[in-house]
């Protein structure tokens, strides 16, 4: 693995090849459509400008497709070019990988996380928890029924004692565009009502089943106090299904059972095709 001064000057050796080394002396080129290629794909959206002599690319694009994280400070007038950056999960048989591009000190995540498949990459705005027993997850296989495959990413923002918080992105390799996904706390809305029979005793019905759930039956908690859903959100992949998997809290970090949705694809996203629930 190259030392990081080292792989900061063959950014900076790249860059300066970019910004200071295109020179086009065929006039007839001019007039034409400038193409710019990246590891052999090529790049439309960089809109490169010809300019006394040189070819000019717009830095931002340039650098965060090298995988660099790129800012502007207004008041020095400077753009600072972020070359430090961490892989944090990786299919290597596939081309896969992610990276992170920072990590917020405070609370201990990576933030803009960068998806590369087959050289080509993108930065993304979401964040995992910096820790190795919560590396995301990266699933490659086809998951709409469309005999292609696609690119699953599950982060997680921590997990502890009756804690846990994921999230799930699902990416078309062929243009990096996200596909929607359902948000199970939605879906529990829509579709999950309770009602609290006594401080032992709580109903919950999905659709016309109701499930009856004594506290005298279940290790814990010793009493209900309020339903909630938000401390226990997992997902799982599994024969090419997406699931999610919500705690239903009688009482704080305490479960009374667990709601299980399966998902499947439709009109361009990922919708809940099965709902239950389970004291396990």
């Amino acid at each position: 693995m190259l030392p990081k001064k080292t792989k900061f000057i063959i950014a900076l050796s790249l860059f300066s090849i970019v910004f200071f080394s295109f020179w086009m002396n065929d006039s007839s080129a001019v007039q034409q459509k400038i193409a710019i290629y990246l590891n052999g794909k090529q790049k439309t959206d960089w809109d490169p400008q010809f300019i006394n002599g040189r070819v000019y690319v717009p830095v931002k694009l340039m650098a965060e497709s090298l995988g660099s994280k790129v800012s502007w400070d207004d008041k020095k007038q400077t753009v600072d070019i972020n070359t430090d950056i961490k892989m944090i999960a990786s299919i290597p048989e596939e081309e896969i990988y992610l990276y992170a591009l920072n990590k917020d000190k405070d609370t201990n995540m990576y933030k803009d996380l960068i998806v590369s498949i087959n050289g080509v990459k993108k930065v993304f705005d979401w964040e995992t928890i910096a820790m190795i027993t919560d590396l995301p997850e990266l699933f490659y296989l086809d998951l709409n029924n469309d005999q292609k495959k696609e690119l699953a990413i599950l982060l997680s923002k921590g997990h502890g004692t009756g804690f846990t918080s994921k999230t799930i992105h699902i990416i078309n390799p062929e243009n990096f565009t996200e596909y929607p996904i359902e948000n199970p706390l939605d879906i529990m809305k829509n579709h999950v009502t309770t009602k609290i029979i006594s401080d032992t005793e709580v109903d919950i019905k999905i659709g016309e089943t109701i499930s009856t759930i004594n506290l005298k039956n279940t290790p814990s908690p010793e009493k209900i106090s309020e339903i909630s859903y938000e401390n226990f959100i997992d997902y799982e992949i599994f024969n090419h299904t997406i699931k999610a998997t919500v705690g239903v809290e009688g009482d704080y970090l305490q479960y009374i059972g667990y709601i299980t949705i399966e998902y499947y694809f439709k009109d361009g996203k990922y919708k809940m095709k099965n709902i239950s629930f389970s004291q396990n």
